[in-house]
């Protein structure tokens, strides 16, 4: 079992989760940070959120009356406005593309990162067409 990112729409209350496992983000998240801090963007792990990861390791029960992990990140987790998320990503994924970034030493999971950031983007831009908030949630 490993541990990935999902990227996560909230709009009128509810999380609408991608689901699609997204390993190179998780793996290379402090690289991606670096790069969203140099170019002035919002810091890539300040919209992670934990709460799944941190509930299914830990002995705790949910709350009374939630019935979800995705319940409890809607009431308690990180988020940030889908417009940001947006304009983050697309920057992150031109300076990427444009400057040929390669992440990893053996190997180059550059087009793995491309691919998941895009995949990521279509959620955001979801998020934002309907004025809702978007995270990445780290799961395992």
């Amino acid at each position: 079992m490993s541990t990935v990112l999902w990227a996560n729409l909230l709009h009128e209350g509810k999380v609408v989760a991608d689901e699609r496992d997204k390993p190179a983000l998780y793996k290379h998240s402090k690289k991606l940070d670096k790069l969203t801090r140099q170019l002035g963007l919002s810091n890539f792990l300040s919209f992670q959120d934990f709460t799944d990861l941190q509930f299914n390791l830990s002995a705790d029960e949910l709350p009374p009356g939630v019935e979800s992990t995705d319940e409890l990140m809607a009431q308690q987790g990180t988020w940030m406005a889908a417009q940001d998320a947006v304009d983050t990503l697309n920057n992150l994924i031109w300076h990427i593309e444009q400057n040929r970034i390669k992440f990893g030493f053996f190997s180059d999971d550059h087009d793995e990162i491309i691919r998941e950031l895009k995949e990521s983007l279509v959620v955001a831009e979801q998020a934002n067409s309907v004025a809702g908030m978007f995270n990445f949630s780290v799961v395992m």
